[in-house]
Parts: C-alpha cells; sequence; structure tokens
C-alpha cells in the first residue's frame, strides 16, 4: 500500500488582529509610463476604498494603502498619458471583480488569520490565490460553521486545483491525493474506496485488454498500477506523468488471474 501522510497543518500563528504588510520592493510612489501617480493615487483613495469594500474588513491602514497603491497602478498603467482621477475610477468601476481579486490576494499574502468578514471576501473573490492555502480556509470556515464560504472555497478548488483527484468523503473536495489523503481536510481513504470511486474494475479490463503481452508480464511482476479518473496507465510508461495525479493500485489474485489468462489466450492465438 501507498505510505499515508497527513498533510502539515498550515495554520499560521498570530492574532486576527495581526497583519504583516509585504512591502513591495519597488517604491512606494513610482511612475507609470513616465507620469508620477502619487497624487493620483491620493485623490482616488476614498473611492477605491468603497468600492472595493475595504472600509468593511476592517484591515489596518497600512495594508489598506498597499492595496489602493497597486489598484491605481495596475488602473493606470494602460494608459499612454496621465489619466484624470475620474477616469481612474470609472475604469475600476468596470472592472471590480478584478481588483477585488488584487484586493484579496493582499489579504492572502498579508493577514495570518483572517477574521470572518475578511475570510468571506478571500472566499468570494480570491479565485486562484486561495488554492495555497485552501486548508487554512477551509478550516476557518468549518469554525464558522459557514457552508457558504465552504462552497465557494469548493468551486475555486474545482476551477483552479488539481484535475483527475478522488472527491474526499469529508469535506467533498476532489482533494484525495496520490498517497490517499485529502489535501484539504487531512482525511485518509482506503484503497477499497479509491477503487469504488474511479470505477477501476471496469478501466482495469480495459487496459488489460489494450495492453502488449511484454506489458503485462511486467505488470505481474510488479503487482501494481496506476490510475485515476481517466484509466489505467502502466507504471512504467513516459506518459503518466501526463495524467497524474494517480493512484497506486495493488493488483488482487483475481486481477492478477484475468493478467495471466489475457496472457495466455494471446499466446495461443500466435
Amino acid at each position: 500500500m501507498p505510505r499515508r501522510k497527513t498533510p502539515k497543518n498550515t495554520e499560521s500563528k498570530g492574532s486576527p488582529e495581526t497583519s504583516r504588510v509585504k512591502t513591495p520592493s519597488r517604491k512606494t510612489v513610482r511612475k507609470t509610463k513616465e507620469f508620477d501617480i502619487s497624487d493620483i493615487v491620493e485623490q482616488t483613495r476614498d473611492a477605491v476604498i468603497q468600492l472595493l469594500g475595504l472600509d468593511q474588513l476592517g484591515v489596518n491602514d497600512e495594508l489598506v494603502s498597499l492595496i489602493v497603491q497597486e489598484v491605481v497602478e495596475s488602473l493606470a498603467s494602460g494608459y499612454s498619458s496621465k489619466p484624470k482621477p475620474d477616469a481612474i475610477v470609472k475604469k475600476l468601476k468596470k472592472n471590480l471583480n478584478l481588483y477585488r481579486g488584487i484586493a484579496a490576494h493582499a489579504l492572502i499574502e498579508n493577514v495570518d488569520k483572517p477574521t470572518l468578514e475578511q475570510l468571506e471576501y478571500i472566499a468570494r473573490f480570491g479565485e486562484r490565490a486561495v488554492i495555497g492555502e485552501i486548508s487554512k480556509f477551509y478550516r476557518l470556515a468549518t469554525e464558522h460553521n459557514r457552508e457558504d464560504i465552504i462552497m465557494a472555497l469548493r468551486t475555486a478548488w474545482s476551477k483552479y486545483g488539481p484535475k483527475n483527484m478522488v472527491e474526499c468523503p469529508r469535506c467533498g473536495f476532489n482533494s484525495i491525493a496520490p498517497d490517499y489523503a485529502c489535501v484539504v481536510c487531512g482525511n485518509v481513504v482506503t484503497e477499497k474506496y479509491i477503487r469504488e470511486k474511479i470505477g477501476f474494475e471496469e478501466k482495469f479490463i480495459m487496459y488489460v485488454k489494450s495492453a502488449s503481452v511484454a506489458e503485462l508480464r511486467d505488470v505481474a511482476s510488479l503487482g501494481f498500477v496506476l490510475a485515476n479518473q481517466k484509466g489505467v496507465f502502466y507504471p512504467r510508461s513516459k506518459n503518466v506523468v501526463k495524467m497524474c495525479p494517480c493512484y497506486t493500485i495493488y493488483l488482487s489474485a483475481k486481477e492478477m488471474s484475468i493478467l495471466m489468462e489475457e496472457m495466455n489466450s494471446r499466446d495461443l492465438q500466435v
């Protein structure tokens, strides 16, 4: 059986109120396409904060300033000449979710333990950015008993997370890793569960019918195959990496018998 490893605890130390702002390496005020935007940042600050909903998140001033700076820089970067503050605000209104995503990413990077309001914001707008800390956000959502947040995290995982992973029976994410442990909630499943979820029996028969005799002999010697939702694969195949993640499935006596029968039937045909 493959080694079962429980994922490391991803919980970060620190109180909900503690935020560490990761200061960008660039200067706080930079020139965008040869024009200084520091005055635009100042003039649009209140509007950006309100439109992004930062005033509802309990974020400290330092992090708010970082988010506003990054958002305005991004908005201004598309102009060949210095834009007016009204133009920046108008552009932001047309692309709110995009820039809420930037704000959510900043929260993920700088807040160790999000408050409930911050967690809601991250789950709703974080999208791809939540994947790296999905286990922490799932745990926090369960602590608050917020199924709606869990559903938002599950949607992001399905869209941006690894593909072809088996669904975890505990958390409902498609997140069972090749070591049979869930990368989201830490639950460990059995090989029997994996076999049932991927429909191994039928896929194995199809594999046996299509593989060469030499390959079948080697599989019989190895005693296992690799498998996932898409099919069963020869463990030594150079293309198996493209099919990952795959689960190691050890063959039963019955399955070994199927291998031998298939090899013998082909020898007789020759």
